[in-house]
This record gives C-alpha cells, structure tokens and sequence, in this order.
C-alpha cells in the first residue's frame, strides 16, 4: 500500500461518513446528479472540443505542449505517411512508444481511417500529435462540463432537501443507506479523478510507478470505463 491507496481509502472513508451523515434521499439525489451529469458532460464533450480548436491559438498552444509526435523514436518514421507504414512498423513504434491508455488505441484507430486526411495531414508524427492533443481536449473536457453542471445540479439537491423537511425520514435505516450509497457515489468519483491518468503519465511519464505499485491505482485507471468513451477525433 503506497500513499496513493492511502489516498483513495480515505476519500472512500469521506464519502461513507458524509451519506451517513446526510442520510439516503440526499445521498441518492447526489448519486443521480453525478450520474445524470456525466452522461451530459459525454454528450456535450464535441462541443467544447470543437470550440477549442476553433481557438487557433489555444489549439496551437495545446499542440506544443503535448508534442505526442516526439513519442515516436525513430525520425524516419514520425515523418513517413501513416499509408506506407506495414502492420508491423505499426505494432513496433506503439511498443516503443508505450502510450498510456486511451492514447495508444485511438491512434491506431485514426490510423486505420486516416481519420485526419481531410485537414492535409499524413505522417504518423502528425498523427500522434493530432489524437494525443484531442484526447487531452475532450477529458479536460468532460471533466469541465461535469464540474459546472454537478455545482447547478448541488442547488436542485438543495432545493429538493428543503421541500422535503418535515416528512419522515427512514430513523435507522436512514444513515445506513446513505452510507452505502455515499461509497457507491464514490467509487464512481474515483473513476471520474482517475480520468486524468492518461494526462499525468503523459507529462510526467515516472507517475507510472506509483500508479503501477498502488492496488486502487491499477485498478481505477486499468479499468477506467470514462476512458473508454473518450474520443481521439
């Protein structure tokens, strides 16, 4: 157990204490916002990532910082056109590159469709550069869009508790659903922290230690499913 897990059991402790402090309608309310705000943030990700890159400075600015082109070791290779590379080329620069999770299949995707032969571009530099840069945008994102929309879904739960005062609560019942349902809720926060990894490991590639030697790390970040939604186009 390293401070990561530490970390993790902690927030896990927070959010039991607090459903059982506030008991199970608040508790599941918060639950349905973040659920219903996520969905949201999923949806509205295209939005804020066309409209950053309509920004042609904040896009170039995004573009230098992350230079996924650099990634690819070998020179000859970062400037051929992703259409004459073999399998097997292909399968060595990912190997050598060793992308963090989603980087690595969504440029093999994009790759597959030259997915950005429309915007003039063709070498496999380019093509690390474009779908690293695009998938930084669209977990920035939905982490954005989901901040926004979870602090206007707090003023409803507010709302929503103050309407209900006077009617019964659940007595004993009450602060041992809260309970569960508060580490339901975070369980699923932690999936939404862990939705940065890809960003960490970018920048600071040596985080994949303490992300390897930590249980709830692997497993938070390995099995992240938001990852998995997460566009590289």
């Amino acid at each position: 157990m390293n401070v990561l897990d530490i970390a993790v059991l902690a927030l896990f402790a927070v959010f039991l204490l607090a459903g059982a402090y506030r008991g199970f309608v608040h508790t599941i309310l918060s639950l349905g916002a973040f659920a219903v705000c996520l969905g949201l943030a999923l949806l509205l990700c295209p939005v804020v990532e066309n409209a950053v890159k309509a920004d042609k400075d904040l896009y170039s600015m995004a573009l230098y910082y992350t230079e996924g082109g650099e990634l690819v070791k070998d020179v000859e290779l970062s400037r051929a056109p992703v259409s004459s590379l073999s399998a097997e080329q292909l399968s060595g620069v990912m190997e050598n590159a060793q992308l963090p999770n989603p980087m690595g299949p969504r440029i093999s995707e994009n790759i597959a469709r030259e997915a950005f032969a429309k915007q003039g571009l063709s070498s496999l530099g380019d093509y690390f550069n474009q779908t690293i840069v695009n998938v930084f945008i669209n977990i920035l994102g939905v982490l954005a869009v989901f901040l926004v929309l979870r602090l206007l879904a707090g003023f409803g739960i507010g709302v929503a508790e103050y309407a209900r005062r006077g009617f019964p609560r659940l007595h004993g019942l009450d602060g041992a659903l809260g309970a569960c349902f508060g580490l339901i809720q975070g369980f699923l926060v932690l999936y939404l922290v862990f939705l940065v990894t890809p960003i960490v490991l970018i920048v600071v590639p040596k985080a994949g230690n303490l992300i390897d030697a930590s249980f709830f790390g692997s497993f938070f970040y390995n099995s992240n499913w938001i990852l998995g939604l997460i566009s590289g186009v």
